[in-house]
This record gives structure tokens, sequence and C-alpha cells, in this order.
């Protein structure tokens, strides 16, 4: 697994979703998607110094087991912790477009979420795990020309890209500082897939962007 320095702060790979069907299904279960959160979920609703209460998550795959185990200062090996065991699809999205997508990786889809981010919500500068551990994937669902993410490289200036929903689907370098905003009037909705592998970034008709 190439690390975060030998990767591009954002590509976009060479085939499209229907964010149609994506949001038709996102209306249709909205009163499911308001009830559930799993523990990541839980544990990620408490970094207000990160986010505020514009910046919304909904779980699409729950956990499974305790394959991974990640370090934790305060119980030890905390395998709830560690998003490679979040594998198992909850139950109004088994069977459906969001399933089908899910098939199209080429790498072991984990983790994922959607991400709402409402008219002023945000996440500040921060950083996740390097892309060694695992890779992640945002399809803009929904989204206006004030939203917009940013990525910064070590000694860099940030990059800042709008996203839009036409149906592409990016990969982000979680491993840099990054951070996402929404000064639009509407809501901006990304599916956010955590796979783990790289095969999906091995295509040579990827569209690479630095």
């Amino acid at each position: 697994m190439l690390k975060r320095q030998e990767l591009p702060n954002f590509a976009k790979l060479n085939w499209k979703v229907d964010v149609e069907k994506l949001k038709g299904l996102i209306e249709q279960n909205r009163d499911k998607m308001s009830e559930y959160r799993d523990y990541l979920n839980s544990k990620c609703d408490t970094f207000s110094t990160h986010s505020n209460e514009n910046y919304i998550q909904i779980p699409i795959t729950t956990y499974t087991d305790d394959t991974y185990v990640s370090p934790n200062n305060n119980t030890g090996r905390d395998s709830k912790g560690d998003e490679r065991n979040y594998r198992t699809l909850v139950d109004w999205a088994k069977g459906t477009y969001i399933e089908e997508v899910l098939n199209k990786f080429k790498s072991q889809t984990t983790r994922v979420r959607l991400i709402i981010m409402k008219p002023r919500g945000f996440i500040l500068p921060h950083m996740d795990y390097n892309t060694s551990y695992s890779i992640r994937f945002h399809i803009p669902i929904e989204t206006n020309d004030w939203s917009y993410f940013g990525i910064q490289r070590k000694n860099e200036s940030p990059e800042i890209k709008h996203l839009p929903a036409d149906g592409s689907l990016y990969f982000i370098n979680q491993g840099w500082k990054h951070s996402a905003w929404n000064l639009g009037e509407t809501d901006r909705i990304h599916l956010v897939v955590s796979v783990m592998g790289q095969e999906d970034l091995n295509d040579k008709d990827i569209e690479y962007n630095k």
C-alpha cells in the first residue's frame, strides 16, 4: 500500500454512478437513517472542535467483528474503533443501488457513510490515518457552488477543489490535513467509502490531480 506522500491529493475514477438513484434512496429512507448511530459515528459526534451541528454522519455499514484492532491508550486494543471492521450493510441498504455501487470497487469496502453538510456546515482541518492503512473515496450526491474540499500537504499551501455532483467518484488523500465546508444555501451530501487496498487507483485511465 502506497503511503500518503506517494499518492495525489485528489484523483477521479473513470466510472460513474447514478446520483438520482442515490438521492431517491436517501429520500425513501430518511426516517430509518435518523434513528441509527454506531460506535464510530457516536464517537465522532464528540469532535465538537472539529465540526459543528450542521455536519452529520449517517452510517451505511456497521460493526462486523474484531478481525482488526487499533491501539487505544485507554482500552489497549480497540476493535470497535477500527473502521476496517465496519463491513456489514445496514438493513435498509441491502439489495439496493448502494450495494450495487459498493460491489463495483475492486478493493474490499469497509466503513461506508453518508455525510450531510447542511448550509454553514464545516469540518475543520484535521488528519486521519495514512493511506497504507486504508483509502477513502467521496461520491458527491448533492452540492452547490459554495461547497469546497481542501487538502494540505506538509509545507505546501492547501489545494482547494469543488467536487461536482455529476456521478464522479473521487479519491481523497485523508493522510494529509484536510477540511470541508458548505457556505451555500442547500445541503451538501457525499457518500464516503473506505476501502482496504489500492486496486481502484491502479487503473491507467484514472485522472490524477496533485
